[in-house]
């Protein structure tokens, strides 16, 4: 159970991971059709999650995290609806690269699948709260406040980027 529970709140512990939700979920929670996006998330995450599960190899997972962040920060901020073949796709990509990015860090494969569960529990849950309170946005001074934090998800998503790819053009 403790397993389960620490992986419940693995998404809530690392920044990147937390910026994603709130950028996918802003956008979702922003348009009118939610559901089928909301599961389209969950689906790629299942598929990152078990992709994980299954041992796949190390991947650049984050990085690919952190540009779908970006982007939905910058779809974020245009505030302009959009069909649901769009942001389905998108919250799908975004749960395929954040289950990949989440790998399990015990040791028995017990604890590590109570891990994933917990994981996909709840980053699910955190998304599912973060769409449904977005939806009682309606505001004018609220929806602007969310094109502020899109484009601040953007920036903040694109300045880590930057960071990384300095830092490997440095040390190798």
């Amino acid at each position: 159970m403790i397993d389960f529970l620490g992986g419940m709140a693995h998404p809530l512990m690392l920044p990147a991971h937390v910026l994603a939700l709130l950028a996918i979920g802003l956008l979702i929670g922003q348009q009118r059709g939610r559901l089928v996006p909301l599961v389209a998330f969950v689906a790629g995450l299942v598929a990152g999650l078990a992709a994980i599960a299954l041992a796949v190899g190390p991947t650049s997972a984050a990085d690919l995290l952190l540009g779908l962040t970006a982007v939905t920060g910058l779809l974020l901020a245009l505030a302009h609806p959009l069909p649901v073949p769009v942001t389905a796709p998108l919250a799908a990509a975004v749960g395929v690269a954040f289950g990949l990015d989440s790998p399990p860090e015990v040791i028995s494969l017990p604890a590590a699948t109570a891990v994933l569960i917990g994981t996909g529990v709840g980053a699910s849950l955190a998304l599912a709260i973060v769409v449904f309170a977005c939806g009682h946005l309606t505001a004018a001074w609220q929806r602007i406040a969310l094109r502020i934090a899109g484009s601040w998800t953007a920036a903040s998503a694109l300045l880590v980027l930057a960071l990384r790819f300095a830092r490997e053009q440095l040390f190798d």
